[in-house]
């Protein structure tokens, strides 16, 4: 019998995916250069993907939803918390690199829009909040909100 509770507690430690939650902001962000920015945007993307397949029907979520499904729920609970903090420090990197006046601002901005494995209604959601939030001025947010509809 001591087995059986053993086995269901480790089942249950190690049943729950845990997708990492990137820090929204890093006090050295404001010192690093637009290339650096780059690669910290790139980095934060990656950990979004990563959260947005911990929520996919795989082969784990639904060994979890058939053995223990409080385990799939705690997955997806924290693959949209990481979600939501990828999203955040995105957005605060993208503001740095605007105020630094960074080059490809525009294009990383356009490729992570490009690149949201949501619905084109998702896409303007966040558009609609960058321009909201004065990431974007209204040229930018009428500009890739086109180019968004365009894709489509």
């Amino acid at each position: 019998m001591r087995a059986v509770y053993l086995f269901l507690i480790f089942l249950f430690l190690f049943s729950c995916a845990t997708p990492e939650v990137v820090a929204v902001k890093d006090p050295l962000d404001e010192k690093k250069n637009c290339e650096e920015l780059e690669n910290l945007v790139a980095e934060t993307q990656k950990f979004k993907r990563d959260a947005l397949y911990e929520k996919e029907n795989t082969g784990g979520n639904m060994a979890r939803m058939i053995l223990f499904w409080p385990a799939m729920a705690t997955t997806f609970y924290n693959a949209d918390k990481a979600i939501r903090a990828a999203n955040d420090r995105t957005h605060h990197l993208l503001k740095i690199m605007k105020n630094k006046n960074c080059k490809n601002v525009d294009f990383v901005n356009s490729e992570i829009v490009k690149n949201l494995s949501e619905t084109v209604v998702g896409q303007l959601h966040f558009l609609r909040e960058m321009y909201k939030s004065g990431d974007l001025t209204k040229e930018e947010f009428v500009k890739a909100k086109k180019k968004v509809l365009e894709s489509e």
